[in-house]
């Protein structure tokens, strides 16, 4: 059954509720979820509804003729003042009726006598109409004194009318987005707000995570973005590239005579970045023949699938059904729950992700069981004269998760399952401790995605013992890293490329 998000303006009354409930009963709708909370914002109210598309319609046109549904970004702003009014009974008043004249609602209101003449009214006033806001303080300035001061967002009772109606205003202009994809940035931020609450966090941790997520991603475009490049040459014909982005996943490139094999991709919104440095590094990069892997289907890592035009996408069976889901608008195995289905379709909304297309699939596995809990074989492929086994895990990161590894030169692709977390720097450690807070954990099985971690460990410390020098791990993040003791430390002594 289709749903939707409806994002309502609700004024601040009883009953108010009452009538969306029965404008959605009307109409054959089932609400599957709603989040209202005033400290967060006075009258904004989600609510999800199962119907029929063409009920869902006539849902949304009832809720906006009675003046409920919040489908445009306002304007609305919050000025705070300060006003010096004499310590005597009634002498608010004459401030009462200049707002009561230009219909100006108080958001916040803070006063208190200080052993003088005055007091210090402190105000917030909701300002729908900007346009008014040099008259307004103007008559109140004819009246008492009166400083204007600077929004301050640790004064919460100053933000808790029109909360999302600025984080609307702030995200757009950030992100650059359209309208209807702001308020479904909204929409999902209060969906990981509602579930992160449930489970004990402070609403304005949550939001200001989700901040920072989107922050980081969409600040570190053009100029801002400082891909860290490395390069190992693995046999007489094969060399590879490693770029490592601010944030999401490493991009591998296997440069050889015959063609480029590119493995994983990172985010959609570096498109241009990456194929600039694609560029530099490759001669004749636009009609090289290219092939692309990924070791599993989260968006971090498919963001150049779309953008990669005529280059086959080789995968196993389950990340095509995975990437399937993405293309046809329905829940993909990250989306398993609420807290994953938000932040997925916030990374989805701030990367600006599209999914690829399966007609340039090329399945690696044919009668792979759905479940198992091995570091199964299914199947290999050849880059020149490296010739890899594709391996693939059991689910505890994402379904579909795989590894590829050379054992002759000693080279493993191990995506999420093993990244070298030591060799973060300071920046991108901070982006990569966002996801497991807004998710809870990037894993959606914690105890298999251990137990993968173990059997690559151990597979890629035989590779190394077998070839008696250490196996090269490119991990989805972090620079390239070998096994030393027991640990994942950065490739010592390897090339560094500057563009």
């Amino acid at each position: 059954m289709p749903s939707k998000t409806y994002i309502t303006s609700m004024p601040n009354k009883t009953g108010a509720f009452m009538l969306a409930s029965k404008i959605i009963a009307r109409h054959n709708g089932n609400i599957v979820r709603v989040s209202y909370n005033k400290a967060v914002d006075l009258h904004t109210l989600f609510i999800d509804v199962e119907a029929t598309d063409e009920d869902l319609s006539e849902i949304a046109e009832e809720l906006g003729n009675v003046g409920y549904l919040n489908n445009k970004i306002s304007e609305i702003r919050v000025i705070v003042v300060n006003i010096k009014i004499p310590d005597v009974p009634g002498a608010v008043l004459p401030i009462l009726r200049i707002l009561d004249r230009y219909g100006i609602n108080i958001s916040y209101m803070n006063s208190s006598t200080n052993n003088s003449e005055y007091q210090n009214f402190k105000m917030g006033l909701l300002i729908e109409n900007p346009k008014i806001i040099k008259m307004l303080l103007d008559d109140i300035t004819e009246v008492y004194q009166i400083d204007i001061t600077d929004y301050d967002d640790s004064e919460k009772n100053l933000d808790n009318t029109i909360f999302y109606i600025r984080l609307a205003n702030e995200m757009q202009k950030l992100l650059q987005l359209r309208t209807e994809i702001t308020m479904e940035f909204i929409s999902e931020s209060n969906r990981i707000m509602q579930k992160l609450q449930d489970k004990g966090e402070n609403p304005d941790k949550v939001f200001g995570y989700i901040r920072r997520f989107a922050y980081f991603i969409g600040q570190h475009q053009g100029s801002d973005f400082k891909a860290d490049i490395e390069k190992v040459k693995i046999s007489d014909s094969v060399t590879l590239y490693s770029i490592e982005p601010p944030c999401g996943s490493n991009t591998y490139v296997l440069d050889t005579d015959g063609e480029l094999v590119l493995i994983d991709t990172g985010y959609s919104i570096y498109s241009n970045e990456m194929f600039d440095i694609f560029n530099k590094l490759f001669h004749n990069w636009e009609k090289r023949i290219k092939r692309v892997y990924i070791t599993h289907a989260d968006i971090d890592h498919c963001g150049l699938l779309s953008k990669l035009e005529g280059a086959k996408i080789c995968l196993n069976k389950k990340s095509a059904d995975n990437l399937n889901r993405q293309y046809m608008g329905i829940p993909d195995y990250r989306e398993h729950d609420d807290i994953g289905l938000g932040y997925s379709k916030l990374s989805r909304i701030i990367s600006g992700y599209v999914p690829p297309s399966a007609d340039r699939f090329d399945i690696l596995d044919d009668g792979t069981p759905e479940e198992h809990l091995d570091l199964l074989y299914i199947g290999n492929f050849t880059v020149a004269d490296l010739e890899f086994e594709v391996l693939e895990g059991s689910g505890g990161h994402v379904q579909g998760e795989m590894v590829f590894v050379c054992k002759k030169y000693g080279v493993a692709f191990t995506g999420d399952i093993l990244v070298n977390i030591s060799g973060f720097t300071p920046e991108r450690a901070e982006f990569n401790s966002l996801a497991p807070y807004l998710m809870r954990s990037v894993n959606i099985d914690s105890e298999k995605a251990t137990e993968m971690r173990t059997k690559i460990t151990r597979l890629v410390e035989e590779v190394g013992n077998s070839n008696q020098k250490p196996c090269i791990i490119c991990g989805g993040h972090g620079p390239v890293s070998v096994i030393n003791n027991g640990k994942i430390v950065s490739m010592e002594n390897i090339e560094t490329v500057m563009l």
